[in-house]
């Protein structure tokens, strides 16, 4: 999916732990509708199919504003999911792609939490702009996923650790 050649496409890895169990921290995540109370920069979320009775088939429409204060419409549909281990989506609107969520109990309850996310921009002007602005487009989203890591760890009551974030 990702052609590092390509300044409009994206792979993105964000790494942490959690002083939480694995099943509280699927539950957070599998919970969107809830990640605005909790997320920084997750400004609305707004579910437009519900599933099926495990959640494959669920599309929600969530609007997210960066540091920069640029705002993102992006529609991400469950795809696969397996519970408490790991989650798929696939996404439209602003960017193109998908996301893989991984959990996994790392030591008597902490849980560490990998998500990938591999896109390419679908905006005029992100496109043209990707060149010169992919930096700060990579600083963005870094800033937007250590305050999702630390929301959730306020939301769970839990410590975070070992948080990293890269991209190519």
């Amino acid at each position: 999916m990702t052609d590092t050649t390509d300044p409009t496409s994206f792979k993105f890895i964000s790494r942490w732990e959690l002083s939480a169990e694995r099943d509280a921290v699927w539950d957070a995540l599998v919970d969107f509708q809830k990640w605005p109370v909790w997320w920084p920069g997750l400004e609305q979320v707004v579910e437009t199919i519900h599933g099926d009775a495990v959640g494959i088939g669920q599309k929600a429409t969530a609007v997210w504003r960066g540091p920069v204060g640029y705002t993102m419409k992006i529609a991400i549909e469950s795809v696969e999911r397996v519970r408490p281990e790991y989650l798929r989506g696939v996404a439209t609107g602003d960017v193109l792609g998908e996301g893989v969520w991984r959990l996994e109990t790392v030591e008597s309850n902490w849980t560490s939490i990998a998500f990938d996310w591999q896109v390419r921009t679908n905006r005029k002007w992100m496109e043209f702009l990707a060149p010169l602005a992919r930096p700060v487009f990579i600083s963005s989203h870094d800033h937007v996923m250590k305050k999702g890591a630390e929301g959730l760890a306020s939301h769970l009551s839990s410590e975070i650790r070992n948080f990293s974030a890269s991209a190519s």
